[in-house]
């Protein structure tokens, strides 16, 4: 069972993804974050509010400052055709 590492495996969590092109989702996605931590704090649970803090601010750098997707997936292919 020879495997070459991690060629052909999805992340878990892609926040790169072609769907998050539109700033509006990135947006809306960063403050559902914020939103679902805020209620675990209220809720008297710091461990998930934690949990949900941290994926916020890794999915702020991830939109915000180091975003970078192709314009259009797909084309490549059809220019080389």
């Amino acid at each position: 069972m020879s495997q070459q590492s991690g060629q052909g495996r999805k992340p878990l969590l892609d926040l790169r993804h072609p769907f998050m092109r539109p700033m509006w989702r990135r947006i809306l996605m960063v403050a559902l974050l914020a939103f679902w931590t805020g209620i675990e704090i209220l809720g008297g649970n710091p461990y998930w509010a934690l949990l949900a803090g941290g994926i916020g601010v890794y999915a702020i750098w991830v939109f915000f400052f180091a975003f970078d997707v192709p314009d259009a997936i797909g084309d490549d292919k059809d220019r080389k055709g």
